[in-house]
């Protein structure tokens, strides 16, 4: 299991006492912010490997700036996104790993492909020759109980069970569940996350963390 910690409006300093305590795996929200404390961090620890996951929405327009800075880009929700990121790919010689984020709820707000949508998506995607598909993330809604997220957790799990014979090693692993927060982690991991992505209980509350 991975521990992401979700770094969105942290500072690098901020950063780089957590990369000293041991963690390795981050997670941002927005490409340029990121890319600023991405650079860095290469400055204040050149010696350490440090693996940086983007959570957030990406716009196709900033798919040149994403790919190959990020290890692994878990927002892909839409086929308009995934061939950017496989045209940018190609232009840079790699390959690109992605998760299929999937929308479970109503909120209008978060971002996802809906279940009844995504093997199709899947489909599409598996025709792309430089991206991996490594499995599903989700932002599910907030329940007032931990226990509460349970049913959207084992839900996901449930899917990428389901949709894991789609995709040939080739195309990807599928094996990845990138789910949980501060908030309910521990009942994600118990319903088999292999990513959580967790904030506030590893930096504090963004109110007294140092910014940048």
């Amino acid at each position: 299991m991975t521990l992401l910690a979700a770094s969105k409006t942290r500072s690098a300093e901020a950063l780089l006492q957590i990369i000293n305590s041991g963690v390795a795996h981050f997670g941002e929200n927005y490409v340029q912010e990121a890319s600023k404390k991405i650079e860095k961090i290469k400055v204040l620890a050149p010696e350490k490997k440090v693996h940086w996951h983007l959570i957030g929405a990406l716009q196709t327009n900033k798919t040149k700036s994403a790919v190959g800075r990020f290890e692994t880009i878990q927002s892909v929700d839409r086929i308009e996104l995934a061939a950017a990121l496989d045209a940018r790919a190609k232009e840079a010689g790699l390959v690109q790993n992605i998760l299929l984020q999937i929308k479970l709820g109503d909120e209008p707000t978060k971002g996802g492909v809906l279940a009844t949508e995504a093997p199709l998506l899947i489909e599409k995607i598996l025709g792309l020759k430089n991206i991996r598909l490594e499995g599903v993330m989700s932002l599910p809604p907030i329940e007032a109980e931990a226990e509460g997220s349970r049913k959207y957790f084992a839900q996901l799990r449930e899917l990428r069970l389901k949709w894991a014979g789609l995709v040939s090693p080739e195309s990807g692993s599928f094996t990845h569940l990138s789910m949980g927060t501060t908030h309910d982690f521990e009942v994600a991991i118990e319903e088999g996350a292999t990513m959580v992505r967790v904030g506030t209980a590893i930096f504090g509350s963004r109110e007294i963390s140092g910014l940048q």
